[in-house]
């Protein structure tokens, strides 16, 4: 497992966003939105950015991650969201100039980890049934797509909303926040303090992508 030490000695490091990260997010945003497959993504979508004001209140409750360079430059991010006590995976994102390096899977674990420690069992999220890096790659980490006749309308509603504007193929999924699951196991070493946030619930539209 790494530690802090060897999260930096390969140049990267994941921790809670600060507020002078945030100014960077949108950016991350728009370059990993421009990767997706020609047409999985409409052409008035992608240009969409999840609004500052929502990120700086993100940050001040310590339900915003990222991953930095040795440099402390953002390269990466994950917001959670709790929406009506539902715990949410609500935006992940990496760079592609910094993808397949486990940047992703790293701000996840980081997330459940801090998301368990809240006191969660579980946690949820909308994403592409078709494109690899997202709900392939989530299940992977041990999630899985759950059944739209039985899913909270809260995670109804998101679905709904994203068809709405013309997102296809989108799944809503659930990983049991367990103690001994392969992605918390995974996660450095690393820890904020436990978290006592006012998690308010925050409605935007988003689109889930790694």
């Amino acid at each position: 497992m790494p530690t802090e030490e060897n999260q930096k000695s390969l140049g990267y490091f994941v921790r809670h966003a600060e507020e002078h990260h945030i100014a960077a997010l949108n950016a991350i945003e728009l370059a990993a939105a421009a990767i997706f497959p020609p047409g999985s993504i409409p052409e008035a979508v992608l240009a969409d950015r999840v609004p500052l004001a929502v990120l700086k209140t993100a940050q001040k409750e310590n339900l915003l991650w990222v991953a930095v360079d040795a440099d402390d430059i953002p390269v990466g991010y994950l917001l959670l969201e709790i929406m009506e006590g539902l715990p949410l995976l609500a935006q992940l994102d990496v760079h592609p100039l910094h993808g397949r390096k486990g940047l992703g899977t790293a701000l996840i674990a980081h997330g459940i980890m801090q998301l368990r420690e809240m006191g969660f069992a579980e946690a949820f999220l909308t994403t592409f049934s078709h494109v690899p890096w997202n709900a392939p790659f989530y299940q992977r980490l041990g999630f899985s797509i759950l059944d739209e006749r039985d899913i909270h309308e809260s995670l109804a509603a998101i679905l709904r909303a994203e068809r709405a504007r013309g997102l296809r193929q989108r799944v809503a999924m659930r990983l049991a926040v367990v103690p001994d699951s392969p992605l918390t196991a995974a996660a450095p070493l690393y820890k904020a303090s436990a978290s006592r946030c006012n998690c308010a619930a925050h409605t935007y539209e988003k689109v889930v992508s790694t």
